[in-house]
Order: C-alpha cells, then sequence, then structure tokens
C-alpha cells in the first residue's frame, strides 16, 4: 500500500478539522430540535432529555510574580499580569454526532512590559459523526495547546511566566471509518487516519500523518476461540527530512478460557525505516492476557519481540463508587503526536468522568457536573507534570504512570506519578531532530503531584497541592547540566461569589535547580462566571 501524498501536503489539517468540529456541533444544535442546557446545572435542568451541552464562561485572572521569567535570583523581575479567557465547553452524548469540545480564547496583559503581551487560543475536542447508519465514521480529534518545549528549562506553573519555555502546540486528526459486522460476534473494520501537528517553537517542525489501517476478526468465531488479523501502513512526513514509513500485519488467535480470562497468541510480520535510510523486515511474535473479574476491575498484559526487541502494555484499572486507581506501564516506539495525545498531563476532567460514572451513567450529565465541580472546587485542569517530548522524529518510550482519586463527604484526593525513558533513535536521517533530543540520546523523567481539596463550607474550600520532578539526560556536552530538578508548592481559598460565579485566591512557591538556579513567588486571584 502506498499514498500519494503530494497533494495532501498542500491540505493543512488545522482549518478542516475546526470546520468539521464546527460545522458538526452547529448541524447537531440546528437537527436535533430538543432543549441545549446552557449554564451550569441548577434545579431546573434536565439533562436527561437534552443530547446537547453548551457552557460558555469566562475566567478573569490577576497575578502578581517576582519572577515573570523564571530568571536566576540576580536577573529576577516582578510584574502584575492580567488574563482574560471566555470559554465555551460543547458536549453531545447522543444521537449522529457525539464528543466533546472545549475552546479558549486568552488575553494576557503585562504590566511592567507590554511588548509581552499576547492573545491566542487553546482547545481540546474529540468527536464521532455517523456519517452512514451504524457502518460509516469519522473520528475528529483537535488539540490547540501550551507545551513546555524542553523539561531542563524553567518550568512554569501557568502559561503567563516564564514564556521563553512554552510554545504553542497544534495537533490534529481526521479518520474516516468504515465498520461492517457479520455473525454473531465478527467485525471488520477499515480506517484512514490524516493527522497534523505544528509547533511554534523549540526548533519543531511540523508534521503529517497518513495511516491506512484495517482489522477484521470474530473473538467467537469457535465457540471459546476467536481470531483477528490487523494491518497498517503509515508515513510520517517531516520538512526537511525522508518520510518515515511503517507497515505491520498481525493475526491474533485468543482463547476464552473463563468468562472473566482472555489469552492471546500474537505473530506477524513488520518493515520500516526508522533505524535505516532502506526499509527494514522483521518478524513479531508475542501473548498477551485479558482479565475482568469485575465490571469495575480490569487487567490487560501484552508483550511482543519488535525490531527494537521487548515491548509491552501493562494495564491495571479499578474503580469504586468513590475512588478510581489506575496504573500502566509500557515501551513502544512513540511520536509527538502519540504523546501529545495519551501522556500530557494528566487531565483533572478525565479522572472525575471515570470516578462519576457509576453515579452519573448519562455521559452528558456526568460532563456538566464534573465541569462545574471542577470550577467549584477551584481545581486545576491538570493533575501532574508529564512532559509530551518535542521531536521531529520517532523515539522509543518506557513508560510507567500510576494515577489514584478519591472522593470523600468534604475531601477531594488526586494523586499522580510516573516514570519516563525515552531513547532517540540515533541513525535517524534527521538535518535536526529537534527539542531536548538535540542534545540527549536519552531523557529521563520522574514526577509527583498530589492535590488535596477540602470543603470548608457549602460555599467555601480550600486547596494544597505539591509537585515534584526530576529531570536526567545523556549528553556529551559538558556545559549542559545533566540533572534539573524543581518543585512547587500552592495553596487555594476558593469561594462562590454567586449562583454562577466562583473567586479562586492561589498562593504559590516554585524552586528550581540545575540548568537554571531560580524561585518563583506568586499571589493570583481568578473570578470565574458561567452564563
Amino acid at each position: 500500500m502506498r499514498f500519494r501524498r503530494q497533494s495532501m501536503r498542500k491540505l493543512s489539517i488545522f482549518p478542516c478539522c475546526l470546520t468539521v468540529l464546527a460545522g458538526s456541533i452547529g448541524g447537531l444544535a440546528h437537527a436535533q430540535q430538543l432543549p441545549v442546557t446552557i449554564g451550569a446545572r441548577g434545579a431546573d435542568s434536565d439533562m436527561s432529555r437534552s443530547p446537547l451541552s453548551v457552557v460558555p464562561s469566562v475566567a478573569l485572572t490577576e497575578t502578581f510574580t517576582d519572577n515573570v521569567m523564571l530568571s536566576k535570583s540576580s536577573e529576577a523581575r516582578s510584574d502584575f499580569i492580567t488574563q482574560v479567557s471566555p470559554t465555551v465547553s460543547v458536549s453531545s452524548g447522543t444521537g449522529a454526532i457525539q464528543g466533546n469540545l472545549q475552546a479558549a480564547f486568552n488575553g494576557t496583559f503585562y504590566g511592567e512590559d507590554p511588548s509581552r503581551n499576547q492573545s491566542y487560543l487553546t482547545m481540546r475536542g474529540a468527536g464521532r459523526v455517523e456519517a452512514w447508519r451504524q457502518h460509516g465514521f469519522i473520528d475528529l480529534n483537535a488539540s490547540v495547546t501550551r507545551e513546555t518545549l524542553s523539561v531542563f528549562a524553567p518550568q512554569a506553573a501557568d502559561s503567563v511566566t516564564g514564556t521563553s519555555n512554552i510554545g504553542e502546540v497544534r495537533n490534529f486528526s481526521v479518520a474516516p471509518t468504515f465498520m461492517e459486522r457479520f455473525g454473531d460476534a465478527g467485525s471488520a473494520e477499515i480506517r484512514y487516519l490524516l493527522g497534523e501537528t505544528t509547533s511554534s517553537g523549540g526548533g519543531f517542525k511540523s508534521s503529517r500523518n497518513n495511516a491506512l489501517s484495517f482489522n477484521v476478526g470474530d473473538p467467537a468465531a469457535f465457540g471459546n476461540i476467536g481470531w483477528s488479523l490487523a494491518g497498517s501502513d503509515s508515513v510520517m512526513s517531516t520538512s526537511g527530512a525522508r518520510d518515515l514509513k511503517q507497515q505491520i500485519v498481525r493475526f491474533t488467535g485468543q482463547l476464552k478460557t473463563t468468562p472473566q480470562l482472555q489469552l492471546r497468541l500474537i505473530g506477524g510480520v513488520e518493515g520500516n525505516n526508522i533505524l535505516t535510510a532502506d526499509t527494514k523486515r522483521s518478524s513479531i511474535y508475542g501473548a498477551g492476557a485479558d482479565w475482568t473479574p469485575s465490571p469495575v476491575t480490569k487487567l490487560s498484559v501484552l508483550w511482543e519481540d519488535r525490531f527494537f526487541g521487548p515491548g509491552f502494555q501493562i494495564s491495571a484499572e479499578h474503580r469504586g463508587p468513590r475512588y478510581t486507581a489506575k496504573l500502566v506501564y509500557s515501551k513502544d516506539v512513540n511520536s509527538t503526536s502519540q504523546s501529545l495525545a495519551a501522556f500530557s498531563a494528566i487531565s483533572t476532567y478525565d479522572l472525575l468522568m471515570s470516578l462519576m460514572q457509576s453515579s452519573h451513567p448519562n455521559v452528558v450529565e456526568r460532563d456538566a457536573f464534573v465541569r462545574q465541580f471542577i470550577t467549584a472546587q477551584g481545581l486545576p485542569q491538570n493533575i501532574g507534570i508529564s512532559q509530551a517530548v518535542l521531536s521531529n522524529g520517532l523515539f522509543l518510550d518506557r513508560r510507567l504512570g500510576i494515577e489514584m482519586s478519591l472522593l470523600g463527604i468534604r475531601n477531594t484526593l488526586f494523586f499522580s506519578a510516573f516514570h519516563s525513558e525515552r531513547n532517540s533513535f540515533s541513525e535517524q536521517s534527521f538535518s535536526a531532530v529537534g527539542g531536548d533530543f538535540q542534545n540527549a540520546s536519552r531523557i529521563r523523567e520522574n514526577s509527583a503531584s498530589v492535590v488535596l481539596s477540602h470543603k470548608l463550607t457549602a460555599d467555601m474550600s480550600a486547596n494544597a497541592s505539591l509537585a515534584v520532578t526530576n529531570s536526567s539526560r545523556d549528553t556529551t556536552n559538558v556545559g549542559l547540566d545533566p540533572t534539573v530538578r524543581m518543585r512547587r508548592v500552592s495553596t487555594d481559598l476558593v469561594s462562590r461569589l454567586g449562583r454562577r460565579a466562583n473567586g479562586i485566591l492561589t498562593l504559590r512557591n516554585v524552586r528550581g535547580e540545575g540548568a537554571s538556579n531560580y524561585t518563583e513567588n506568586a499571589a493570583v486571584g481568578s473570578v470565574f462566571i458561567t452564563f
């Protein structure tokens, strides 16, 4: 299978995704002709009847910092920073269009140095459009985020300080999918994915991903014995570098020993030009198991022998009425676009959506409740610090991650920790790999974060958080510090100011050591209004 990419390169995915997402949302609101919930959930809202939730809001934030650029002590400069962020959140859990989209326009104004003033869009959205009933779908993913360019430079606690190490990263994909079912449990799927990733800094070049894949199988073809055949042909195109091509075909035999346990045997072939300019082919073999002892407990293990050596994916998840715990350990080839989608900072929203699954089974009602809960409690948008390495090529990523959340009567607790070891493929013929891999062949990162929220009264909460990171690299450049450490402590006081307004006062202290020694103290006042 070969792709004709020349004409596709002339078309940016960015406006295409925005157009389709906006058109889908507008079409849904027009076509459904059903009530649309606007604003926070109230006593008169009927989420069970409304397939669409549209929540506009605005945030006004005033920050005073004694080190606006996170410079060393002798060069530290203080500043007052004002940020205005109108936001709209849209979600749909029923009908032909399902998904969610949150977009904010941020205007930032600096009191001491207006040359730093800037405005930018942040957005996260994922959805599925049913183009042909039960057969044809279009999966959409779009994000515009502010990402740390280097784990070895000062790490900002927000998007308005330390901006020299922050860049805008856009990641978009469109994936038309055709599905067909056969027999009692068989299914066939063919999918074409077109994605694009760009960044405003860090030497990262735009990349384009084309991938054609198929998956056909029947898990109960012979009673407790099933099978599946999957294949993909993908090309990653980066300006100024050769295309990276991968072709993979896997056959999997499945044995369901009990209703809770399924075993898998895997065999296949793959070819790629990741390590050398010429395509090299190798075999794949492996095994896996899936164990689901209860509807709220899952364990999955996969091991494969690949062209880079052993690869694996281990995941365990348990969910209770008021708590969740998840562990993931993996080793696989990764790219910046995949890293942004799977390994970016742990989302508070995602943790709470999983936690509230039993108490709020309706996805639209759960979405509205979670967004309101995050605002009312003054919780951070992300838990933990998990840097998505920006690189123009592919890299080998070994990662261990732990996430836990606990929701009590008056207390909410979040904990996350991860270890990551990323190795670049040094034989790639790239003129500039970019990012931290430009000066290192291996990057290690350890991080832990804990957030505790305590409800003082019906209208007031207090939060405390601690985050620590330790990053190291293998480098022959004697001018570079091989290790960087960061510690951040913050406290929040959150109060309801009105039926649809909340205020937050935050105090924080940040300390960094290594390539750049710095400290920062900041006081932040925020007002959030939901319409």
